[in-house]
């Protein structure tokens, strides 16, 4: 018996110097970029969830889709919306950064095809439409405060929300509410399994974040993501990866009020993901 239980501390010590190091090496980070920086990292196989800044509201900018379009599928498998309903594209809807829905003018799309737009393309014109389908901002919000979430609030639709001005609450989560928010939808019950699987797929079909977390994720490893950015110098990465014997790890990587250009804020992305890469040995 007692051989187990010091194995079990031994594990537990190394991972609270490699936490410990983690902490100090985004400090160090934060220090360099003259912004402020929030992460938080949830294992499913033990709930323990680190962070840093974890608790702190940051602007969700597009991270906020992947709510959106799960408050889509719930609505859609409560009966409250039909997911292939209609919506028009008009030239007075389009808004800058909308590849899919530029393409469309005069045209529909059903929702579930607007929510594909958006997850896998980033398509705003296509997000505004999943809002306006769900209740607005206001009905995204009432459906994180029904799945616990207390924190994490949308507030105005696209290109608004990406002001990211500095102290606004508006549109803002922080890392910790946003992991245990995407554990909730993709992996326990808030969702059906139906559901479950879409909205991975479509974060797995993600092709605007290659640049990110997928650039450096190990062979044998699986991504479903989603990414942000906003004025400010705000930037966001929100995901799910996993292995054949390792279960989930959430990880949600926010930088915000930063000089960076968009490359450099993809870097610093990528230099905190290779630091949680190491310190959880994924690899």
């Amino acid at each position: 018996m007692k051989k187990p239980v010091l194995l079990l501390s031994l594990i537990l010590i190394s991972f609270f110097s490699s936490a410990s190091t983690l902490d100090e090496s985004i400090a160090s980070i934060e220090q360099r970029i003259s912004g402020r920086i929030g992460v938080s990292v949830l294992d499913s196989s033990n709930q323990q969830q680190w962070h840093y800044r974890g608790n702190e509201r940051f602007p969700m900018m597009s991270t906020f889709k992947t709510l959106a379009c799960a408050k889509m599928l719930h609505d859609a498998d409560s009966g409250e919306l039909d997911k292939n309903a209609l919506a028009s594209i008009t030239s007075d809807k389009l808004i800058p950064w909308s590849p899919v829905t530029e393409k469309m003018v005069g045209s529909s799309i059903t929702v579930s095809k607007a929510c594909e737009a958006t997850m896998e393309t980033s398509d705003n014109t296509a997000a505004n439409i999943i809002l306006h389908s769900i209740g607005g901002p206001q009905g995204l919000t009432e459906f994180l405060r029904l799945n616990q979430d207390d924190v994490t609030r949308l507030d105005r639709i696209e290109p608004e929300l990406n002001q990211a001005l500095s102290g606004d609450k508006r549109d803002t989560t922080t890392p910790n509410a946003m992991n245990t928010t995407l554990h909730r939808l993709l992996f326990e019950g808030a969702l059906n399994r139906g559901s479950k699987n879409q909205l991975i797929a479509w974060m797995q079909g993600n092709t605007v974040s290659d640049s990110l977390l997928r650039s450096i994720l190990p062979q044998g490893w699986s991504i479903a993501d989603r990414s942000g950015a906003g004025a400010n110098g705000s930037r966001g990465f929100t995901g799910a990866i996993w292995a054949d014997n390792r279960k989930p790890m959430i990880i949600s990587i926010y930088l915000t009020q930063t000089d960076l250009s968009m490359s450099e804020r993809n870097q610093i992305i990528n230099e905190i993901g290779g630091l949680i890469f190491q310190t959880y040995a994924i690899k």
